[in-house]
């Protein structure tokens, strides 16, 4: 049988529903829950893992503003030695000293013969004019301190220095030992007016380390200009033993470096031990 028409009022309420669905946003047919479900979340952890990506390039940036190539564009200073100064004087070239900055020397490796002559002669001790004037302030101060400075021995020729080897070879009975604290001729600073041997007047020999004399000599002569020349213990780099008497002028400005009470050889300070 066909179906009964609808009800007018019916029909008014059907539409009526329509519409209030359609202002709402949602289709008569489509489900509430489907509304509910949510769309954007899923993008969510698209979003999350795309920051990594950002952190991580950072870096790269950073190391661009420094490059390798800068570091390795400076590389760092390498230290170069420098070959101790040698003596290339021939026999005949030793009538003058062996010299390094600006300061002669003369020993068991740097000798000078019989033909070497001093810048200038003074008196009573033979030594140099600026030797002299050094000597004399330096005495006069120690003085001044209470101290007593007497000079055993100043400048002494090549022959001189001859007689004296020889002599004190046959007073010890031994070569070996007398050539410790006696040079041979052309070996000796004494040769070159620039050495002086001091004492009280009363002590002499290694005791003078001991004297009033011996100590205020160690701890200011430098002050004159003087060094002690053969320290204690560096008989192998001198070539002579502890000789706490023997004084060698070498100026103010070089014996700073030495200062008080100094084991300081001349040979170190100059680069040739």
């Amino acid at each position: 049988m066909p179906s009964s028409p609808a009800h007018p009022s019916a029909i008014r309420w059907a539409a009526a529903a329509g519409a209030i669905l359609a202002l709402a946003g949602c289709s008569a047919t489509a489900p509430v829950a489907q509304t509910q479900s949510p769309v954007a979340t899923p993008a969510q952890p698209s979003v999350t893992l795309a920051q990594p990506s950002v952190t991580l390039a950072q870096p790269s940036t950073t190391s661009s503003r420094t490059p390798t190539a800068t570091a390795t564009s400076k590389p760092s200073p390498t230290k170069t030695s420098t070959a101790p100064p040698t003596d290339r004087r021939t026999a005949a070239q030793r009538n003058r000293p062996f010299t390094v900055k600006g300061i002669p020397v003369v020993s068991k490796k740097h000798p000078i013969n019989a033909s070497y002559r001093r810048s200038s002669v003074t008196s009573p001790y033979g030594l140099t004019q600026e030797t002299q004037l050094a000597l004399t302030r330096m005495i006069v101060a120690a003085r001044a301190k209470g101290v007593r400075l007497l000079v055993r021995s100043g400048y002494r020729s090549y022959s001189l220095q001859a007689q004296i080897l020889s002599s004190k070879i046959r007073e010890y009975g031994s070569e070996t030992l007398a050539r410790r604290y006696n040079a041979a001729p052309g070996r000796s600073e004494h040769q070159t007016g620039l050495a002086v041997d001091l004492w009280d007047g009363v002590t002499w020999g290694v005791g003078v380390r001991a004297t009033k004399a011996g100590k205020w000599l160690w701890a200011n002569a430098w002050r004159y200009g003087f060094i002690l020349r053969y320290p204690n213990g560096k008989e192998k780099i001198t070539g002579y033993a502890f000789e706490p008497w023997h004084y060698r002028y070498i100026g103010t400005k070089a014996a700073k470096a030495f200062g008080a009470n100094s084991n300081l050889t001349l040979e170190e300070y100059l680069g040739i031990a």
